[in-house]
């Protein structure tokens, strides 16, 4: 029993002896590190604020070997003789007294990285604020041609930055956050900076959640009209084009040719007038939601106004040539009428003429037959068709003239053999040569 005891206590004052022993190497280790460190760091408060900011940044290491010291060093004042325990709390005080008057000036720069971190998430949060701010700015207030594109282009921007605005204020609130977090560690005039920096933002976002709600509404008004007014558009210059191409074209026409050109003529010209209505009414639409908003000043309908007046313009020369063009087929028709009645009415007068000339009989009582035909013959109706004739060519076109020369040339020959005829039966009659023997309308066969 005595020796366990023994045995006991030996094992007791030897672990008391190892943890004194400890305590002695770790508060020997740290007083010599701290001292070192201190005399570094007392020299370091005359430098700059980054040379003092980069020597500091490791001082939460240094915080916790004051601490291990002075565990170290109570432990061993507990533990120690009285001389020993005296020189350990006068090296300790001197320390600790050197530490606080060090810790006071330079403990802000425990939080160095934490500082750093903060204030660059503070810096990224702002940047993405204010390129957030001019790129809404710039959408928001740049001039805007009015067309149907560009209205629905600027509503989906528009649009976009409702969306983003709640995500927007999010990251104003935790930068203003992380502002507060860093007035501990700011100057005062560089905190006093931030909030202003804040409030200004803070207020910008305000401004365009206010303004983005109408400015939509607005702008997305603009949009039937518009899509309204272009298709319209379209389908004024395609009726235009169809038009024109009818009376770009002179020629003359028969008269079921021209009825039919009349009726496509006037279909385009309604579709033409039917479109332009639509737009006027349109356009008015749009100019009562630009002069009643107020958030559309930087809208400009300049561009379409010259378009609606461009059509105006282009209607009413459509209108003008409609015109011209139906009095110009017109008249090339009445006189393509004229011409044809005379052609028709001279080649019944040279049918009848053959086939009277063409009678066979006693020669005197042809002559007696036929004087009095061609006494009844009016010269007149040769005339009236060379006249409708001259009057038509000056109208055809140089292709056509060849063949209405060649029919006038083949008529005008026929009615000179005509007359001559008659002459060859007077001059049979005066002979005496018998009927039959002189084929004098021979020439008739050939024509």
């Amino acid at each position: 029993t005595q020796w366990k005891n023994l045995a006991l206590e030996v094992r007791s004052v030897r672990s008391m002896l190892e943890e004194v022993l400890s305590n002695w190497e770790k508060y020997s280790s740290t007083v010599a590190a701290l001292q070192a460190w201190l005399e570094d760091a007392e020299q370091m408060l005359n430098q700059s604020e980054n040379a003092k900011r980069d020597f500091f940044r490791n001082l939460p290491y240094w915080i916790q070997q004051h601490t291990d010291m002075n565990d170290a060093g109570n432990f061993l004042i507990e533990t120690c003789d009285e001389t020993v325990s005296r020189d350990l709390k006068q090296q300790l005080l001197l320390l600790n007294g050197r530490w606080r008057e060090l810790f006071v000036k330079v403990k802000h720069y425990a939080r160095a990285d934490e500082v750093d971190k903060l204030r660059q998430d503070y810096q990224d949060g702002i940047n993405t604020l204010k390129m957030f701010m001019e790129a809404t700015n710039e959408k928001m207030a740049a001039p805007v041609q009015l067309s149907f594109l560009n209205v629905r282009a600027f509503a989906q921007d528009v649009e976009e930055i409702k969306h983003k605005v709640p995500a927007m204020e999010a990251a104003c609130k935790a930068a203003s956050r992380t502002a507060q977090l860093l007035t501990k560690d700011t100057p005062e005039e560089e905190v006093s900076q931030m909030m202003a920096v804040m409030a200004s933002i803070k207020e910008q976002l305000s401004k365009v959640r206010e303004r983005c709600l109408p400015l939509l509404r607005e702008s997305q008004s603009l949009l039937p009209p518009l899509e309204e007014m272009e298709k319209n558009i379209t389908g004024f210059y395609q009726a235009l084009e169809k038009a024109c191409h009818i009376t770009s074209t002179t020629d003359s026409e028969g008269p079921v040719d021209f009825k039919q050109k009349c009726q496509e003529l006037a279909t385009f010209t309604h579709s033409c007038k039917k479109c332009l209505t639509v737009i006027e009414k349109n356009y008015q639409t749009i100019q009562k939601i630009m002069s009643s908003s107020k958030t559309l000043q930087h809208m400009d309908i300049s561009l379409l106004q010259k378009r609606v007046a461009d059509l105006h313009a282009s209607s009413q020369t459509m209108i003008k040539e409609s015109t011209e063009w139906r009095k110009h087929v017109e008249a090339n028709s009445s006189l393509m009428k004229r011409f044809d009645e005379s052609r028709i009415e001279l080649e019944k007068v040279l049918k009848l003429a053959q086939n009277c000339l063409t009678e066979r009989g006693n020669p005197e009582e042809l002559l007696k037959k036929h004087t009095e035909f061609f006494g009844q013959l009016d010269q007149r109706v040769l005339n009236t068709f060379l006249k409708a004739c001259d009057e038509l060519t000056d109208i055809l076109p140089e292709q056509e003239q060849q063949s209405l020369k060649e029919t006038v040339r083949k008529l005008h020959k026929h009615w000179k053999v005509m007359k001559l005829s008659l002459l060859l039966l007077r001059c049979q009659t005066q002979q005496d040569i018998p009927s039959g023997t002189l084929e004098y309308c021979i020439v008739f066969k050939d024509m």
